[in-house]
């Protein structure tokens, strides 16, 4: 008898490059974005302009913003984010770092503020040039506009493909947040969602195309807890398991409208798209 795949854990980052929340379903919209996932983010005073414009709003590539790949210190700092009060509290452990109302002016001000003065202690693989400050706190909370792709949409690897590259590094099991995907499935062989490229899934209620992969940066090699470059991520997917580019999970677009996935919803496999 096949094993069963089915979805095992959710989650949500409304703060680019920032810890993630896990939650019990996620819904999608017709352009592949979970809503309240990536709405905020914290752009560097030489950023510039926005590089392009999306149907949520400007667009910046991820160098431009505060990313993991450069500011590895800020994985563990935690968000919570009220979409009713617009709330916006930031907390490593428990102090909090900064906090305020994204609807406001004056909240924006106070969480930029706050926010920079940790950042400005940063020192070794996250210190930041102090002639980028100050930063910047961009998204209006709702709109999906701070993916690493001007298109989003919604990320998913296996908890096997995890456990293969864990033996592969002779680490206990990493953690799955590292790797900031919406969607963690459990019951493929490993890397078999690599092979699901081009071809259509369902989810629970609802279908979807698997358009891409995902081709990892830097990002990966900070620990979600500590914040602590500890692992050289990219080159065992390189060198270990012979990839071209560091590839690590898909990208998944729904078929239709708006679509919800909930933890333990069952995955099938279809056929090509």
């Amino acid at each position: 008898m096949a094993k069963q795949v089915q979805v095992q854990n959710l989650f949500q980052y409304p703060v680019k490059s920032l810890a993630g929340v896990a939650t019990q379903s996620l819904t999608v919209d017709g352009e592949g974005r979970a809503l309240g996932d990536r709405v905020l983010a914290f752009r560097f005073n030489d950023s510039g302009p926005a590089m392009r414009q999306t149907s949520q709003g400007g667009w910046w590539y991820k160098d431009r913003l505060l990313s993991l790949m450069h500011i590895p210190a800020a994985a563990p700092v935690s968000c919570e984010f009220d979409s009713q009060s617009t709330v916006l509290s930031l907390r490593l452990g428990d102090r909090i770092i900064a906090e305020g109302e994204i609807g406001s002016a004056d909240g924006r001000t106070k969480i930029e503020r706050s926010f920079e003065r940790f950042l400005k202690d940063l020192s070794g693989d996250s210190a930041i040039d102090q002639n980028r400050f100050p930063i910047h706190l961009e998204g209006d909370g709702v709109s999906g506009r701070f993916h690493d792709r001007p298109a989003g949409q919604i990320s998913m690897h296996s908890v096997e493909s995890g456990v293969a590259l864990s033996d592969a590094i002779g680490e206990s099991p990493l953690m799955e947040q590292r790797f900031r995907s919406n969607v963690v499935i459990r019951g493929l062989h490993p890397w078999q969602e690599l092979e699901l490229i081009g071809s259509t899934i369902t989810i629970g209620a609802s279908r979807y195309e698997v358009t891409g992969p995902i081709i990892r940066c830097r990002a990966v090699h900070a620990n979600p807890s500590t914040g602590l470059v500890d692992q050289q991520i990219l080159r065992v997917l390189t060198k270990e398991f012979g990839q071209e580019e560091p590839t690590f999970g898909v990208l998944l677009k729904p078929i239709g409208q708006e679509a919800v996935i909930h933890v333990g919803d069952v995955v099938e496999v279809g056929s090509s798209a």
